[in-house]
Order: structure tokens, then C-alpha cells, then sequence
């Protein structure tokens, strides 16, 4: 009597698709992620024919078109501007500020961003604007 022999499975997994999928969500992290640190304060610069690219400097002050004020990410009143530029220029004297003000937001406001500016010592500033 001849009996049958049982094949053995074999017991490997293969892990060739799943190194496929995760090379795959991987390469689309990579592709989507957006390496520039963009501001979380939306500001719709002006155009110019002139602009200059943005270069990093520590001092970034972004008026929205609702009047707000930032230093960085930090909001902050108009009148503590003064002292809040020259606490963070007294770590590197000389640098310069970037303000970036919307195109919508009042000329008052930007004036004011200035003079605060100027009243702390700085200055060397720009007004950041985009090519059209």
C-alpha cells in the first residue's frame, strides 16, 4: 500500500509587496512634505518688479490685513514692538528686520510697525514684497 506524502508549505512570507507599499508611502511623504518653513500667518505680500528673495532673518514681523502683529509666530501689541526688536537684536547686534505686512492691511498700521522699529535702534529693515 502506497500512501501519499503531505507537501510541505512552505512557511516563508513574502515581504517583496509590502516593501513595495511602504517604499511607496514613503516616497509620497518625502514628495509631499514641504521642507520651507512657511509662516502659520497667512499674509498676501504686494507684488513688486523689484522684490528681493526672502533671506533668513532672525527678526521676521508679519502685519495681517486685519491690523494684527507677529514677531515670528508670536503675536504682539504695537506699542511693546520697540522693546521686543531690541531684546531680540541685543543677541546679534546689527541684523536686520523683515516686515511683511498684507497688501490689504492699513498704511496706518504699517507706519507704526516702522516707527516701532526705528524706535528700537534697528536700523536696517525691509519690506518684504513678491514678484508679480
Amino acid at each position: 500500500m502506497e500512501f501519499e506524502r503531505r507537501r510541505r508549505r512552505n512557511g516563508r512570507i513574502d515581504i517583496a509587496p509590502l516593501v513595495d507599499i511602504v517604499f511607496n508611502l514613503l516616497l509620497f511623504f518625502v514628495i509631499t512634505y514641504n521642507i520651507a518653513a512657511d509662516s502659520a500667518i497667512r499674509v498676501r505680500l504686494p507684488e513688486s518688479s523689484t522684490a528681493e528673495s526672502l533671506a533668513d532673518e532672525p527678526i521676521v514681523i508679519s502685519v495681517t490685513r486685519e491690523g494684527d502683529t507677529f514677531i515670528g509666530e508670536q503675536p504682539i501689541a504695537i506699542e511693546d514692538l520697540p522693546a521686543a526688536v531690541q531684546a531680540a537684536s541685543g543677541v546679534l547686534p546689527g541684523i536686520g528686520v523683515k516686515i511683511k505686512a498684507d497688501q490689504e492691511a492699513a498704511v496706518g498700521v504699517l507706519i507704526k510697525v516702522v516707527d516701532g522699529v526705528r524706535q528700537s535702534g534697528c536700523t536696517t529693515f525691509s519690506i518684504v514684497t513678491q514678484t508679480p
